[in-house]
């Protein structure tokens, strides 16, 4: 019947239409008394007829008919018993229907998200080319290869430069988060001395510290010669993005890291003495974009990224990245890092 494409039109005059148009089930035991019969050339024998609408709150999905080739053959007992299995029927139905339109959807979001990722790599790639341009030149003029420059002139192109590359590690950040959201980003692995490199990564921050009348630190309990399998660019990136974080949400006191190994793990800890995270926060500052005072945000400046960045990379690497903080300002917050020394191979 599918095949052949039949179907029966709704104002046409048979017992399936009138148990549609009622929304009440149809018996009728001798089809030849009757002249709403429409026969149906691939039962030609049938001589008893029930039809049971199958609706779901107030619509209509079909109607469930059955019919055979002895008289008298259907009872109320049979109507109330197709009456609630075409009920579940309709259940069934409208579940898969609604299963098929989220599959659609979902889909549709894959494809918006992927195209979303794709858009926002590309505006990254041509917001970076023209800003490393302005970078450079600001550089060259700032050296004094065009000519001297009056002390207005050096203050203005110190602030461009200083903006320039606060805009130009906002539109990395972009551009790594949506190669991580569109599997494009990939790691290189090699042998690393997470000490020296967390040594590093202090002294290139410490001015910022400084900066701000605060103390970083490196705990002197801290493993020597601590050496893992990792990406040395991306782990060096996600603890930029801790310290960092902790010197901007510190005001007083300061921050101190701590480098420990166990077994065939290492973890890390950045203690600060900053304004902390509340409890209900602890899980939503690693969701890209989120804020949990824009306020201060604002103040300290970024995207928000930083931190959903580190989770991804450090996740990438078979390892954790989570944070703990009683939320009260003074006591700040602790974030762990652990990191596998053979990351798991895939």
């Amino acid at each position: 019947m599918v095949a052949e494409g039949w179907s029966i039109q709704i104002d046409k005059e048979s017992i399936v239409t009138r148990a549609a148009r009622l929304r009440q089930g149809q018996i009728v035991n001798d089809i030849r008394q009757v002249d709403e019969f429409l026969p149906n050339p691939i039962l030609p024998d049938t001589l008893s007829e029930m039809a049971v609408p199958m609706i779901i709150g107030n619509r209509l999905l079909g109607v469930f008919d059955v019919q055979s080739d002895r008289l008298n053959f259907f009872t109320d007992d049979d109507l109330r018993t197709y009456s609630t299995l075409a009920s579940q029927t309709s259940i069934a139905l409208q579940n898969a229907q609604l299963f098929a339109e989220q599959a659609i959807t979902v889909e549709r979001l894959r494809e918006l998200d992927h195209l979303k990722s794709s858009f926002m790599a590309n505006m990254s790639h041509e917001l970076r080319t023209p800003l490393n341009s302005i970078l450079g030149f600001t550089q060259v003029i700032l050296e004094g290869i065009d000519g001297p420059l009056t002390e207005f002139m050096e203050a203005d192109l110190q602030l461009i430069e200083k903006n320039g590359k606060h805009l130009l590690n906002l539109i990395n950040e972009v551009l790594d988060m949506a190669k991580i959201e569109s599997g494009r980003l990939s790691l290189s692995f090699e042998a690393i001395n997470l000490r020296e490199l967390l040594v590093d990564v202090l002294e290139t921050t410490t001015p910022q510290a400084d900066a701000k009348g605060i103390f970083l630190e490196m705990d002197a309990d801290s493993a020597d010669d601590l050496v893992v399998s990792a990406d040395q660019i991306r782990i060096r990136q996600v603890m930029l993005n801790l310290v960092g974080n902790a010197i901007k949400f510190t005001e007083t006191g300061g921050i101190t890291v701590q480098l420990r190994k166990n077994g065939d793990w290492v973890r890390m800890q950045f203690r600060d003495t900053g304004i902390g995270v509340p409890i209900d926060k602890l899980e939503t500052i690693f969701e890209a974009f989120s804020q949990i005072d824009t306020s201060t945000t604002r103040k300290a400046g970024g995207t928000g990224l930083g931190l959903p960045i580190s989770r991804r990379l450090v996740e990438m690497h078979g390892g954790r990245l989570w944070a703990e903080s009683k939320g009260v300002a003074g006591e700040g917050s602790i974030f762990h890092l652990d990191l596998p020394v053979h990351p798991p191979m895939k």
